[in-house]
């Protein structure tokens, strides 16, 4: 009887290769890097009160994305994608969020993109993402393009994707991916195929001056991506500082609370 190889070996999905296709094209791209904190000890208190109050649980997710749409339509010069020697600038703001569920007891990730998010309440893009966490078809929603192509064709479908109007027009050029835990510190960095990518890190307590007293705030780890090739640093910095103060202050969290 031979000895155990103390290791097994699987292939790669069609769908982790063509992600994996999808970061090859990333780190081709001539990305910024933000990492900052943002404060979120507001909306996180406005969430915990609703949960406690109804029991429903409002998803975090929805509130950056709520946030993100919002910075987005008042910046629209980051609302582009580079095709070729032109910029592509969207109409629509469309947040493609990453989306992670189980398929036969393994964890998939999606995209699920947030068509006129700027316009669309918190309310309905957490109906929008839960629907999407909890739906049982094996085939991930605009992915089903992976189940009909060889593996060594992804990357080609990619890069075509990469520069096509059409596709731009579906997906939109910024996501959100939320990798955090809380009370976890942590940036995390995950470049994507998109001008505009934002992760949420860990969320820990951090102590703060808040006028002029110190004071705990609950502290998220944001790290926000940036196509250098679409915008200057300047103008991303600026979009930026206002995607904080929108984080900081709630607003989507108590208009949820409110209409319901």
């Amino acid at each position: 009887m031979s000895a155990p190889r103390g290791y097994r070996i699987e292939r790669m999905s069609r769908a982790r290769l063509a992600l994996a296709a999808g970061q090859n094209l990333a780190s081709r791209r001539h990305l910024m890097y933000g990492l900052v904190e943002a404060d979120l000890t507001i909306p996180r208190h406005l969430l915990r009160a609703h949960r406690e109050r109804t029991g429903e649980r409002l998803s975090l997710t929805a509130y950056v994305v709520t946030c993100l749409a919002t910075a987005l339509a008042e910046y629209p010069e980051l609302n582009a994608f580079r095709r070729g020697r032109s910029l592509v600038f969207l109409d629509e703001v469309i947040i493609e969020v990453l989306v992670e569920r189980r398929i036969d007891g393994q964890p998939a990730v999606g995209y699920l993109p947030i068509r006129h998010a700027n316009a669309t309440s918190l309310r309905d893009i957490h109906d929008q993402i839960r629907a999407s966490q909890a739906s049982t078809d094996k085939t991930i929603a605009g992915q089903r393009w992976l189940e009909l192509v060889p593996a060594f064709v992804a990357p080609l479908l990619m890069t075509w994707m990469q520069r096509s109007i059409g596709w731009g027009l579906r997906l939109g050029v910024a996501g959100v991916n939320n990798v955090g835990t809380a009370n976890a510190a942590g940036w995390g960095l995950s470049p994507g195929a998109g001008t505009l990518g934002i992760t949420l890190g860990g969320i820990a307590p951090r102590p703060r001056l808040v006028d002029g007293q110190l004071v705990e705030r609950e502290i998220a780890h944001l790290t926000v991506t940036v196509d250098h090739d679409v915008v200057d640093g300047a103008p991303a910095a600026r979009f930026t500082a206002r995607l904080l103060e929108l984080l900081a202050a709630g607003e989507s969290v108590r208009e949820a609370i409110a209409a319901s």
